[in-house]
């Protein structure tokens, strides 16, 4: 389904250097986010999470398949892009930076899996069980929860967002 996928422009779009000014900025914000571990903790989980919305919005026959084979084929794309921007997490370059430490924050900063695979998940619901507004805000908790952790910059999370919508274009 995503092996055609063009992922070229993606590695053409840099993040932040390490010592830039911008990055500098968002460290700067990620320490005037409070840390909310259990809204972190509701969030890592990418499938529970729509399972969850599709339960508290009465979708009967949610195929929670649908979320799984999505976070399976697009995968190897992040972290392709992870590996090859190779950024480092926030707390990795501010060592003053408090952080959630959780299992699925093992790879690179950029650009951010749970904010892409999120994105092309809500859009691919979206269509199936109409819920826009509800699979839309999972998707937008689960990209401000690696925030809110300080695991991702905020460009991190924007550039992720993109990689979602262009990766569920790409279906």
């Amino acid at each position: 389904m995503l092996k055609d996928f063009n992922i070229s422009s993606f590695k053409k779009q840099k993040p932040p250097s390490n010592n830039s000014f911008d990055t500098a900025q968002e460290i700067k914000a990620l320490k005037k986010i409070p840390i909310r571990k259990e809204f972190v903790k509701k969030y890592d989980d990418i499938e529970a999470a729509f399972e969850k919305t599709a339960e508290e919005q009465g979708i009967k026959d949610y195929d929670k398949n649908i979320a799984a084979k999505l976070i399976k084929e697009s995968a190897p794309v992040i972290l392709e892009l992870k590996k090859y921007h190779n950024r480092p997490r926030p707390y990795e370059l501010d060592k003053s930076l408090s952080h959630v430490e959780m299992p699925s924050m093992k790879t690179k900063s950029y650009p951010s899996g749970h904010s892409a695979q999120s994105m092309l998940i809500a859009l691919t619901l979206k269509d199936k069980y109409g819920k826009e507004k509800a699979f839309m805000q999972t998707a937008k908790n689960i990209s401000d929860s690696r925030n809110i952790a300080h695991a991702h910059f905020e460009s991190d999370s924007k550039n992720g967002n993109e990689l979602g919508r262009k990766l569920y274009e790409s279906i």
